[in-house]
Formats: structure tokens, sequence, C-alpha cells
């Protein structure tokens, strides 16, 4: 077996000391710099770790200003709504209040046009009987005055309503 080990190469002594070399290197490392670059390993994951956490935080509170934002806006749009139908009730309130308002005016001039054109019709009647009576007081004098005959009645009397009518024109 010796043989075969140097037609390969290998020198035990030679090997052995590179492996007690590496070991040392080994063992020098593990006491002055393995400690070093865990706790170097150690920080950046733990400063990962807070920067993810920094943000699923930032999300969380983002998602909810999100749907407080939203609710708002909802609770804003009601109350426009409200605001707009209470206006648009209030108006056509309004509306119908001056529409009946108006009728009730219209109504009014309507009857105190009626009782003038009331009023009118009885002064017109009374002046009328007036009239009439003065005419035949007349018709009667003038009878009275000539003494005439019934064919003498009758043309006076058609004389004196032609004089009426001529009153009126």
């Amino acid at each position: 077996m010796a043989d075969i080990l140097e037609q390969l190469g290998i020198n035990f002594k030679l090997l052995f000391i590179q492996l007690l070399g590496f070991l040392i290197l080994l063992w020098m490392m593990k006491k002055f710099l393995w400690g070093r670059v865990l706790d170097m390993i150690q920080n950046r994951t733990a400063e990962i770790k807070n920067a993810y956490d920094s943000n699923e935080k930032t999300r969380s509170e983002v998602i909810a200003l999100k749907s407080e934002y939203e609710q708002k806006l909802y609770k804003a749009r009601v109350e426009a709504d409200a605001i707009v139908k209470s206006a648009v009730d209030q108006a056509e309130k309004e509306g119908r209040a001056i529409i009946e308002k108006s009728r009730i005016e219209a109504e009014q001039v309507r009857s105190r046009a009626l009782a003038d054109i009331d009023q009118e019709k009885k002064r017109v009647i009374a002046e009328m009987r007036i009239e009439v009576l003065r005419v035949s007081v007349e018709i009667a004098g003038r009878l009275l005055a000539r003494q005439i005959d019934t064919a003498d009645v009758g043309r006076i009397t058609d004389e004196v309503i032609s004089e009426i009518g001529g009153m009126r024109q």
C-alpha cells in the first residue's frame, strides 16, 4: 500500500503538516473571525426583518387609512345625497305652496271680478229702471199735454223710443 501511495505522489508527512495547518487555521478563524461574521449576519438579518416588519406595519396602516377614507367618502356621498334630496323636497314643497297661493289669489281676483260685474249689472239695471220711469213719465206728460188720439200715441211712443236709442249710442 505504501507503493501505491508513492506511485500516486502522496506524502504522509506533508499531508499531516497540511492537515495540521488547516486545523489551526480553522481554529483561529473560529476563535477570532467566525463570531464577528455571525454577529454581522445576525445584525443584517435583524435589520432586514425590522425593515420587513416596518413595511408590513406601514402597509397595514395604509390599508386601514384607505378603508377609513372610503368609509368617510361613502358617508359624505350619503350626506350629500340626503342634502340634495332635502333641497329637492323643500323646493317642491315651496313650489306647491306658491302654486296654491297663486290659485287662491286667482280665485280671489275672480270672486272680486264677479262681485264687480254683479254690482255693475245691478247699477245698470237700476239706471235702466230710472230711465224707463223717466221715459214713461215723459210719454205720459206729452200725451196729456197734447190731448191726442190713438194714432198720435203710437207715433209719439216711437219718437221717444228712437230718442232713447239715440242716447245709448
